[in-house]
């Protein structure tokens, strides 16, 4: 990661209320681990997240596990090579008014 690139985590999902991909982030330069925290209001009974890659911020790859079930979880993904990076939220139901707010930490 170049030395003028904040290590700071980016918030790819933003009080997110329905499924879909997140906000992708350049990370100008491939990085390899990355943290994901999801965090989630109104009690759902279902959350799954999962982060994307990719090399060219148009084709995404799902990396398949694990995938991310509870709120509050961290998870760190290693051995992965991406530039771009964002979290996709699959699965979001149950409770009253539900959102999900998922950051991302390229390591």
């Amino acid at each position: 990661m170049p030395s003028n690139q904040s290590p700071l985590p980016f918030t790819s999902l933003n009080a997110a209320t329905s499924t879909g991909a997140g906000t992708s982030k350049d990370l100008e330069s491939v990085a390899s681990t990355y943290g994901v925290i999801v965090t989630a209001t109104g009690g759902p009974s279902t959350v799954t997240c999962s982060l994307e890659g990719s090399h060219d911020n148009v084709n995404w790859y799902t990396v398949p596990s694990p995938t991310i079930t509870a709120a509050g979880t961290f998870t760190l993904f290693q051995n992965l090579l991406f530039r771009y990076v964002r979290v996709n939220l699959v699965t979001l139901s149950g409770g009253s008014s539900p959102t999900v707010t998922a950051t991302v930490a390229a390591i």
